[in-house]
C-alpha cells in the first residue's frame, strides 16, 4: 500500500459508522491473534499525522492494528491502498468500509491537513509479497513519496513496528517460481512483476496463531517547510532518517521477543514447539509482551 504520484482531487466520503461496525465483526481475529500494542501515547490525540509501519502477509493484520488504535485512542485510521485494491468492486466497497483511499498525494495531503491519521505502507506489495529471508527488512528504498505527502501536509510522520506479521502464513512456492508458471506469466502482463502471489500455507483460510504486537515510535516533525517537498536531497535525507527509526523498532521489537522466549523457555524448561514442521513458533503467554 505505498502511494502513488497520481494524484486526486479528494478523497471518497468516509462512514464512520460502518468502519467500526466492518472492526467489530472481525473481532475474531484479534482473539486469534492476542494482539497488543505500546506507545499509543505516541498517537495525537486531535492532530494529523502519517502513520508508517512494515507491511506483513496481504495486510491481513491492518483491520487488528486499525481496531488497536481506535480502542486507546478514539480516532480513526484513513489507511492508503494499492490501485490493485481498488481495481475491482468487491475489494473496492471492503476498502472503502474500512476507511482507505488509493494512495495518491492531492488526497492524502487534504486528509493530513483536516488533522486526520493516515497509515500507509511504504514497502507495498514488495514488503507484503518478500522472500522469507527478507522478513522484517524494511523495503522502502524506492519509496519517497510518503515523506513529499508529509512535506507539503506539514505533518510528523509516527513510524510504528508489527512484530508477528511476517509470519501469519508459511511461504511454500516463491514468488520468483511462480513468476516462471503460466498464470504468473499472465499476471506479471496484466498487472505487473510486483503483484505475482507467492504461494502460502496456513490454517486453511486462516493464518497461524500467532500473537501480533505493535511499537508505535515517536512522532518525527519534519523541519523543513512544505517546498522542501521538491528538493531531492532533503527528501532523502528524511527517508533515511523515517527508514531508519522504524528498522531500528522492529529491530528492538525482535531482540525484546527474543529474549522473552528464552526466558520462557529457561522458566518452563521446555524447549520451543515449532508446531508440526511448519517453522513457526508457537507462542505461549509467557512469550507475550506485555504493554
Amino acid at each position: 500500500m505505498r502511494m502513488s504520484e497520481q494524484t486526486q482531487t479528494a478523497p471518497p466520503p468516509f462512514d464512520r459508522q460502518g468502519y467500526e461496525r466492518l472492526l467489530r465483526r472481525i473481532s475474531f481475529l484479534r482473539e486469534w491473534l492476542q494482539p497488543t500494542i505500546e506507545g499509543i501515547e505516541h498517537i495525537p490525540a486531535d492532530e494529523g499525522a502519517l502513520l508508517v509501519t512494515n507491511h506483513g502477509h496481504f495486510g491481513i493484520d491492518l483491520p487488528v492494528l486499525l481496531s488497536l488504535i481506535l480502542e486507546g485512542t478514539g480516532r480513526w485510521v484513513r489507511s492508503l491502498g494499492d490501485r490493485v485494491v481498488f481495481a475491482t468492486p468487491f475489494f473496492r466497497d471492503w476498502a472503502h468500509m474500512m476507511g482507505a483511499v488509493e494512495g495518491e498525494p492531492t488526497a492524502t495531503v487534504r486528509l493530513l491537513q483536516d488533522d486526520q491519521l493516515v497509515l500507509v505502507y511504504p514497502g507495498g506489495a514488495r514488503e507484503a509479497l518478500g522472500d522469507p529471508e527478507d522478513a522484517y527488512r524494511l523495503q522502502w528504498e524506492n519509496s519517497h513519496g510518503f515523506i513529499r505527502t508529509a512535506l507539503r501536509a506539514q505533518k510528523p510522520i509516527i513510524p510504528i513496528a508489527g512484530l508477528g506479521n511476517e509470519e501469519l502464513y508459511v511461504q511454500v512456492v516463491s514468488q520468483e517460481r511462480v513468476r516462471q508458471s503460466g498464470v504468473g506469466r499472465f499476471i506479471s502482463k496484466i498487472l505487473g512483476d510486483k503483484y505475482v502471489t507467492p504461494i502460502y500455507m496456513g490454517l486453511g483460510l486462516l493464518p497461524f496463531p500467532v500473537e501480533l504486537h505493535y511499537i508505535v515510535g515517536e512522532p518525527i516533525y519534519l523541519p523543513h517547510g512544505p517546498e522542501a517537498a521538491d528538493n531531492p536531497e532533503i527528501v532523502a535525507e528524511l527517508h533515511r532518517q523515517v527508514t531508519e527509526a522504524t528498522q531500528q523498532l522492529i529491530d528492538r521489537g525482535l531482540e525484546e521477543r527474543k529474549i522473552a522466549s528464552a526466558d520462557a523457555d529457561t522458566n518452563t524448561g521446555a524447549g520451543t514447539d515449532t508446531g508440526a514442521g511448519t517453522g513457526i513458533a508457537t507462542t505461549t503467554s509467557q512469550d507475550r509482551l506485555v504493554v
